[in-house]
């Protein structure tokens, strides 16, 4: 019986190949199928290529049933449709839509373009006719080509289609193995140098070219100031102002995401109105003189264009907007044309004109125009130079955008004496706020002690005095007393300790902030790490700070993180603590006002310390503190992981 089967396995194995040859030799009509139709844009580009991944989809179920290679569906779930919001609007990032079409169409693009598996079944079908496809069509062109020589010389004709019927089951396991190459989920590990330095080296260049666009929008506000300031200066520019502002914050993020350069915003708060006079007119200092206004919109309108008038970031705003076309001609220019043209100009379009010519016999390439615009590179192929000048942009675009970044740092940047000026308000600011928290703890302390122990031991009092008057004729009875006010007196001492820990933990008064940071580890209900490097001790209520706050992010990484692991990371250097909270739930935390993570701002704003939270959706979440402080007493550096201590 094995015998037979084994027969079948041979006789079928070329029919096979032949199938799997007829699939690669789909791949490449297929391929421009859907480059043409992706390139129409309707119904959408994500349309052809989900319907091109059946043919992958297709050879992997070949491969596993007739080469006995299982190969894993490589793809990242698709999205969800997108869901109305209360007020009727759907949500895609920032943007608003009436209807789902927009949202849906964008996350579906976003999707396709995104998932690495599309550019694997892209290339598949490049490479499949020429490497697969010989696998696969092997062993039947040795049967059918033997088959047909039987007429000439029978002995090779039926060598050779005894050799295909021989190579046939061995050929599609090669078949199925090379399939998995390419269209099987890729191995996690850590790309090498090499590619790093491509990938870094394509995101710059993109980053780059992004750049030269936002120049000319940083134009189109320059433009809009100057004109609102010639036409309408009081009611137009006040409005110009702010939105430019608004892109100049959203740039001031782009350049630390791109070149790590940080740029603090430098404008002043706007000041708030005085309050009206009793004939209900506002009354407003301008220069030498004051102003008075009847309607509190035009108070408002004159106080605002003071406020933008007086403050220097506003021109420094408007020079920087001026000057970004200079720069990015200086710059950009010249790397941005070798990455576009290289990428479009060249390789691009050398790939539409080489299509063209296959369907229309066209005999035009970019070859001829590119050795007629530079005749030293005649006789090398457009895609090789496109791609040489593509990869010589894109080598050179991120020292660019960093010397881009730290001359907008130069205009963008607050001034001395507005630092100082900020400082100075953000001290007095945290001041009054601390003051408010020590008051408001005070009144909780208070209460918990009026409510709670204060209550418990009036009570122990009161009993002990009953005791006192059963004691002679009903000595069970009091017995019975005391032994209800000794649970009672073990009660309130618990509810004192509790207490005291809330104030400051004893554990932090005795070893310090590392050992109450494992403490509050050891307890929490999740797999965590703890890592120390702290050769001192920091000043006790920065201690008691970070105790509270690194209790706060634990407590929200176990209760809406839904966290498994979670990492603590202490260290000091350079004159500032800082501590590392990062765990792996969800993410989508917000720091909104009345939150515990505004609490952690406002509790370490009276240290000048800082909260940096970055929590995507879908995690992780990585909350990071710094307080600006010195060290004593040297320790030994530490790590440890939940439930165990080193030294």
């Amino acid at each position: 019986m094995a015998r037979g089967s084994r027969f079948a396995d041979h006789v079928r194995a070329p029919l096979r190949g032949l199938a799997l040859a007829g699939v690669a030799l789909l791949g490449p009509p297929l391929l421009v199928v859907m480059f043409v139709g992706a390139h129409a844009g309707l119904p959408s580009p994500a349309f052809f290529v989900e319907q091109g991944r059946r043919l992958p989809a297709l050879a992997r179920r070949l491969a596993a049933r007739w080469g006995g290679v299982e190969i894993a569906s490589p793809y990242r779930p698709a999205p969800a449709p997108p869901v109305r919001d209360p007020d009727g609007w759907y949500r895609d990032g920032d943007a608003l839509f009436r209807s789902a079409f927009l949202p849906a169409y964008l996350a579906r693009l976003r999707w396709v373009a995104g998932d690495p598996a599309t550019a694997r079944d892209l290339a598949w079908m490049v490479l499949n006719p020429l490497a697969g496809g010989v696998l696969a069509g092997l062993a039947p062109a040795l049967v059918g080509g033997g088959l047909a020589a039987l007429w000439l010389h029978r002995p090779a004709g039926a060598a050779a289609a005894l050799l295909g019927l021989a190579l046939g089951p061995r050929m599609l396991r090669l078949h199925a193995r090379w399939t998995r190459v390419l269209l099987a989920p890729p191995a996690r590990r850590a790309p090498g140098r090499l590619a790093r330095a491509a990938r870094s080296g394509a995101v710059a260049g993109a980053r780059l070219c992004g750049s030269v666009v936002l120049a000319g929008v940083a134009t189109v506000f320059a433009v809009a100031q100057l004109v609102a300031v010639g036409l309408m200066p009081v009611r137009l520019w006040p409005e110009t102002v702010l939105g430019s502002r608004r892109f100049v914050s959203w740039r001031r993020a782009r350049i630390r995401e791109w070149t790590g350069v940080r740029i603090a915003e430098p404008y002043r708060p706007e000041p708030p109105l005085p309050d009206p006079e009793p004939d209900g007119s506002y009354r407003l200092g301008w220069g030498l003189v004051g102003t008075v206004h009847r309607t509190r919109a035009a108070a408002l309108r004159a106080r605002r264009f003071e406020w933008l008038v007086r403050d220097g970031a506003s021109w420094r705003d408007l020079a920087w907007l001026c000057l970004e076309v200079p720069v990015a001609v200086v710059l950009f220019a010249g790397p941005a044309v070798l990455i576009a043209g290289g990428l479009a100009g060249l390789c691009w379009l050398w790939v539409w004109a080489e299509a063209l010519g296959f369907l229309t016999g066209l005999a035009w390439s970019p070859d001829d125009l590119l050795h007629a615009a530079v005749p030293a590179l005649s006789g090398v192929p457009a895609p090789v130079a496109g791609s040489v000048a593509a990869a010589l942009g894109m080598a050179v675009a991120p020292a660019l955008l960093r010397c881009h970044a730290l001359l907008s740092r130069a205009l963008l940047g607050p001034t001395r004496a507005a630092l100082l000026t900020s400082r100075v308000d953000t001290l007095t600011s945290s001041r009054a706020q601390i003051r408010d928290a020590q008051a408001a703890e005070l009144r909780r302390i208070e209460r918990d002690l009026h409510d709670g122990a204060q209550a418990r031991w009036v009570a122990l009092g009161m009993t002990l005095g009953a005791v006192e008057e059963l004691i002679d004729r009903d000595p069970e009875a009091a017995k019975a007393m005391v032994a209800g006010a000794k649970d009672m007196s073990v009660t309130a001492l618990g509810e004192l300790r509790e207490l005291v820990r809330g104030i400051h933990p004893p554990v932090l008064a005795d070893r310090g902030l590392a050992d109450a940071v494992r403490t509050l580890v050891m307890d929490a209900p999740l797999e965590a790490e703890v890592r120390v490097l702290l050769p001192g001790r920091v000043a006790a209520p920065i201690e008691a700070a970070v105790y509270f706050a690194v209790s706060e992010l634990l407590t929200n990484a176990a209760k809406h993180a839904a966290a498994s692991r979670v990492l603590v990371e202490l260290r000091h250097a350079d004159g500032v603590l800082t501590v590392t909270v990062a765990d792996d739930g969800r993410g989508g935390a917000v720091a909104g006002r009345g939150g515990g993570l505004h609490g952690i701002r406002r509790r370490l704003g009276g240290f000048d310390g800082t909260l940096t939270l970055s929590s995507p959706p879908g995690g992780p979440t990585v909350a990071t503190l710094e307080v600006p402080c010195g060290l004593s007493s040297p320790r030994t550096s530490t790590s440890s992981g939940k439930g165990s201590s080193t030294s």
